[in-house]
């Protein structure tokens, strides 16, 4: 009964809300969309790739939930799941929350079906053999890694699920042995991936960002300072190892041209589009403006800060954003990572340690400097980590870290006025999940 009352409640929230979902579920592959080729193996990793277009990942909803719960977006539309993340009183039942979980599972699922079909595919090579497993390992280190950052502790799968109950039905692990697969998985992408950089696709320096980033909020976890260390060496061999630079104008960075900074980002055309650019726009520009800047991110930005402009326009009553302005084509890419975070990591990390401020300050005025800012002079690690978290906060604005960054530095119940307990600072489990994962160790988080 319980199995049926949730179908019935999936298909009505489907039908309400199917805009906002958006999810393709993808458990485990039909036996005629086996791989048996080369051929069909790069088809799939393709698909594997583009699982990370869903509207409910990086199509949309899990970047924006990212600014939306924190205080640099504030809801402004009609659609009510939206309303709940902005306020910080997340229903279990938000559907858009819903499609966030069910999204990231979708990629995961999809690079563990491939690579349990990769070893008996006779015309792959042992090196091409390793290079796409090196792949599909990226990218389900990324779907556990932002799983755990949004959720905390959460189901780890490694393998194809079926449709078994046995197999649906695991339970929840610790964030460390969460950690633990992300860091096994990265290992073994960082010895077999391709070096070179290619757009839209994993490489080495983007192996290499995700390492520095999963340090760095691993420390937050544990408080080991060794992760520290660990975050800042992974940032500085991205800086350094791949002809990698800061393009010197920031607007350029959403002209929808490649560019020298981009590290990792999600690839839209007119045939994969998203409507990311719609949901930022006023309806006098043909968008439907879900969500919309806060006056406290505009006021933070300095008049002449280049990237106010390059993030936020007005229609003369109105702010929007403008990082995403495809509105035609919705063939805006969206960055999954990009060198700028890399000297942010870095000055964060040194900060904190108290060693090489001299590097931290430079890192930080490296991003200063693009943004047409003065230097900052200080050698104070306090300061320099402040700044490091209002540069991060209007670096990125709209690119979905505002909020984990406010919950990794414990900053959250101090900076945003509409979260009161502590708890809250993890979202919901869907609710969907409940209903049918059976095994006595997936529970809900605390406060829902």
């Amino acid at each position: 009964m319980k199995k049926s009352a949730f179908l019935f409640l999936f298909a009505v929230l489907m039908l309400a809300g199917c805009d906002v979902l958006d999810v393709d579920p993808y458990h485990s592959i039909p036996a005629d969309e086996a791989v048996s080729s080369r051929k069909d193996v790069i088809s799939a990793i393709n698909g594997t790739y583009a699982s990370l277009q869903s509207a409910g990942y990086y199509g949309r909803n899990y970047i924006v939930a990212g600014d939306l719960a924190a205080d640099n977006l504030a809801w402004t539309g009609t659609t009510a799941g939206y309303n709940q993340i902005d306020n910080n009183s997340i229903l279990a039942d938000n559907v858009i929350v819903e499609g966030i979980w069910s999204s990231i599972y979708t990629t995961i699922s999809r690079a563990n079906n491939l690579m349990a079909q990769l070893p008996f595919i006779d015309d792959v090579s042992e090196a091409e053999r390793n290079e796409f497993m090196a792949e599909l390992l990226f990218l389900r280190a990324l779907g556990h890694f932002d799983l755990a950052r949004m959720f905390g502790a959460v189901p780890v799968r490694t393998a194809p699920a079926d449709a078994s109950d046995e197999s649906l039905s695991i339970p929840r692990q610790p964030l460390e042995e969460v950690y633990s697969q992300i860091f096994e998985d990265l290992e073994f992408a960082k010895d077999h991936i391709r070096g070179e950089n290619i757009r839209g696709l994993a490489s080495e320096a983007a192996v290499l960002a995700l390492l520095a980033r999963t340090k760095l909020y691993y420390y937050s976890i544990t408080g080991q300072e060794s992760l520290l260390g660990e975050a800042a060496g992974f940032a500085s061999q991205v800086i350094d190892g791949f002809g990698l630079s800061l393009e010197p104008s920031f607007e350029d960075l959403f002209s929808g041209t490649p560019n020298s900074e981009s590290i990792f980002e999600v690839d839209f055309t007119e045939q994969d589009r998203n409507r990311l650019a719609e949901y930022f726009f006023p309806t006098s520009l043909s968008g439907r403006r879900e969500f919309a800047p806060t006056e406290k991110l505009f006021d933070l930005f300095s008049e002449n800060d280049a990237r106010r402009d390059a993030s936020i326009a007005s229609d003369g009553t109105s702010l929007y954003g403008i990082k995403y302005s495809d509105i035609e084509t919705g063939a805006d890419n969206v960055y999954v990572f990009r060198l700028a975070e890399m000297y942010l990591i870095r000055a964060e990390a040194y900060s904190i340690m108290g060693v090489s401020l001299d590097q931290a300050l430079d890192d930080i005025n490296a991003i200063r400097l693009r943004a047409d800012l003065q230097d900052l002079q200080t050698s104070d690690p306090v300061n320099l980590l402040n700044q490091v978290s209002l540069m991060r906060q209007l670096e990125f604005a709209f690119e979905g870290h505002r909020w984990f960054d406010l919950v990794r530095t414990s900053m959250a119940l101090d900076e945003l006025d509409t979260l009161d307990e502590e708890c809250r600072m993890l979202f919901p489990i869907p609710l969907g999940e409940l209903l049918t994962n059976f095994h006595d160790g997936m529970y809900q988080n605390d406060c829902y």
